[in-house]
């Protein structure tokens, strides 16, 4: 070999060899280690998908109020839907406390809660189900049931997650379906970042496309999603970290 080639030849080879076992977003490949591999398909695969556009469509929340406090038992909701195919067919989610979305297809309806602090979500999906993320799109509202203390760090930036849902059963070869937000934030202008981790595989991101993770192994798996700062600083709001059980199969 040229001897002038050689060491050019030496260093792309150990660059390549020195990305191993790392997140790639701009490819949104992994290049897994023997370590991370453990319990998964070679060559975990991140693809992010755009989300759909909706700007006009907006949902309003007229109750509860913001941090109204009701006796235990019956809780009031009334929304207000524009611009959106409203109905039994096209319903709203609403989440409560970070737990999974519900389908809503009534704009006036109640539901009785025991004493506690409640944090509801309500927002509306694309034709797929998956999340739209305009402004106007969500809206969110914190009440309490009873004697109950009001949410530490309530006006942080914190996390949705309308996709995978607990419990979702995933065929093998259809990959796993991450769909989130972040509420009262922004990634980039907040200096935040996303975390996904599915066992020891993480991906980090700065972006809100749906990700799809493919090649995961058969098996049950526990999807954690993480709200943290570029600067190392924990975020104190309970609504930062959320995970998923779902089985692929």
């Amino acid at each position: 070999m040229n001897r002038s080639i050689f060491p050019l030849f030496i260093g792309i080879l150990f660059a390549f060899c020195a990305c191993s076992g790392r997140v790639s977003e701009d490819r949104g490949v992994y290049m897994e280690t023997e370590e991370a591999a453990a319990g998964y398909h070679e060559g975990l695969e991140v693809v992010l998908q755009p989300t759909s556009s909706f700007p006009d469509a907006m949902i309003e929340m007229y109750r509860p109020l913001g941090n109204e406090v009701f006796p235990e038992g019956k809780v009031e909701f009334e929304f207000n839907i524009k611009n959106y195919p409203f109905g039994s067919k096209r319903p709203f989610m609403l989440a409560i406390n970070g737990t999974d979305g519900e389908e809503i297809s009534y704009a006036v309806f109640s539901k009785n809660l025991g004493k506690g602090t409640y944090r509801a979500v309500a927002y509306l999906t694309d034709e797929q189900g998956l999340l739209l993320k305009e402004f106007g799109n969500y809206v969110d509202r914190d009440f309490r049931v009873g004697d109950s203390r009001a949410f530490p760090a309530a006006d942080e930036p914190y996390l949705l997650l309308n996709r995978p849902r607990d419990g979702e059963r995933i065929p093998v070869g259809e990959g796993l379906v991450v769909d989130f937000l972040v509420v009262w934030g922004d990634l980039k202008a907040d200096g935040l970042e996303a975390k996904l981790s599915v066992g020891d595989f993480e991906y980090r991101t700065q972006d809100q496309q749906v990700i799809r993770l493919t090649n995961l192994a058969k098996g049950e798996h526990v999807v954690r999603l993480d709200l943290l700062r570029k600067d190392g600083k924990e975020l104190s709001n309970p609504f930062s970290s959320v995970s998923r059980r779902v089985l692929v199969e």
